[in-house]
């Protein structure tokens, strides 16, 4: 017999999970802090940039199942993403191709790993010494920039793994990630999910197939069982403004999200008069660099004259609430020190400016979570549901080979639904 449910989060994983649930008869009441669905997908369109800007998730890493087959459900175009790649040290330039010392010895290295332990740990136990002092400021800033993991916490098995799996091919999503989430609520809708925006949920108190969320105004929400998508950043501090109150406690469940990375994110897109950047790479794709905003990207082939730059990871976080204008500042400092341009010309050119902090966003305090040691453990009991009534779901619960993704949300909520389903 279906049950209702109640669903926290309008998300990936949430809009996923309220898909599969629909479809086969389930009540589903999506209820969303924002006002707006999506999540960390958020495309915005302003007249003041010459195309839609993506503040949060903005490429599909590699041939990924479920994105791929709902993009090409949705009919929505994606793109190769294109373009070279560049490093810059020392006001030089070089291909990416380059590889510091000890690169090889390194892929050697974590092929012979058999106990787990930090990256950290892993550079000083193997790589110590002024030898390989390049090959670890190398390893740390890819760990950071990428997967936003702090090395003195990182599993150095899980990033092993993902670098192991690592897809050469990525795609771009021209008109936003916007899209797909409207494709998504879309579906729900159709399929009688009720969706209530602006409805912050501050507590939930349960019993076995009992379920009641009571929002931040006073209305209150029941079904048979309930799935939480919030984030991990929200579950990790419980004093925070959009943290939500469980009744009975679920204390192991609370223990195992303090035991998952989580990173912060600071992304900026600034639009600029012309594309300056062609005179020194005419398919400049990304730069990677040693700046306060390291990792900086071009819109090629589209000629629209557009960068983004990126902050991941332990340096990120401390940025975090530094507000707009300084993140600005520090973003057009980063660029006269990646071209060698006056500051002034920066400033004279720029057209449009966005800046999003995710560690400072109150629905999301953070971005996407990377593993620590006991991550694996703390997510097979993240997975399984309390009493049948209480499930968890997110990118930060999905177990498979493209971690911190929109793809590990879409497969994980998915995942959960069908649970769900089985555990009737």
């Amino acid at each position: 017999m279906p049950s209702s449910v109640l669903i926290i989060g309008a998300g990936a994983a949430g809009l996923m999970a309220a898909r599969e649930l629909s479809a086969r008869g389930h009540a589903v009441t999506i209820l969303e802090a924002r006002n707006r669905a999506g999540g960390r997908m958020h495309t915005i369109q302003t007249p003041s940039f010459s195309l839609p800007v993506e503040t949060g998730a903005e490429f599909v890493h590699g041939k990924l199942p479920v994105t791929l087959q709902l993009l090409q459900e949705a009919h929505i175009s994606y793109t190769p993403v294109e373009g070279r790649m560049i490093e810059v040290q020392g006001g030089h330039w070089h291909r990416q191709e380059h590889f510091v010392e000890g690169w090889d010895t390194l892929m050697e290295r974590l092929q012979e790993l058999q106990q787990d332990m930090t990256v950290q740990q892993f550079l000083e136990t193997h790589f110590s010494g002024a030898r390989y002092e390049a090959l670890r400021r190398s390893v740390q800033r890819f760990a950071e920039g990428y997967d936003g993991a702090d090395i003195s916490k990182a599993s150095t098995l899980a990033l092993r793994s993902e670098w192991e799996k690592e897809e050469e091919e990525q795609y771009h999503i021209p008109g936003g990630y916007e899209q797909l989430t409207d494709f998504l609520v879309a579906q729900c809708v159709r399929q009688r999910c009720q969706l209530q925006l602006n409805t912050p949920i501050k507590h939930i108190r349960w019993q076995e197939r009992c379920v009641e969320a009571v929002a931040e105004d006073g209305r209150t929400f029941t079904a048979d069982k309930v799935i939480i998508t919030i984030p991990l950043g929200v579950w990790q501090q419980e004093n925070a403004k959009s943290s939500i109150a469980i009744t009975p406690a679920i204390d192991p469940q609370m223990e195992a999200f303090r035991q998952i990375g989580f990173s912060a994110v600071i992304k900026i897109s600034l639009e600029f008069k012309q594309p300056f950047w062609q005179e020194y790479e005419k398919e400049l794709g990304f730069i990677f660099s040693e700046e306060i905003f390291p990792t900086w990207w071009t819109q090629h082939p589209h000629p629209a004259p557009l960068l983004t730059g990126w902050i991941n990871g332990p340096q990120a976080a401390s940025f975090t609430q530094a507000g707009p204008q300084k993140m600005q500042q520090y973003a057009l400092y980063s660029l006269a020190g990646i071209f060698g341009l006056p500051l002034v010309f920066l400033e004279q050119q720029l057209v449009a400016a966005q800046v999003t902090d995710w560690g400072a966003d109150p629905y999301t305090l953070g971005a996407y979570s990377y593993d620590m040691l006991p991550s694996q453990e703390a997510r097979q009991l993240l997975q399984q549901p309390v009493a049948n009534t209480l499930y968890f779901a997110g990118e930060a619960l999905y177990t498979g080979a493209h971690p911190g993704t929109v793809e590990a949300a879409l497969t994980n909520g998915k995942e959960v639904a069908n649970r769900l389903m089985q555990q009737q």
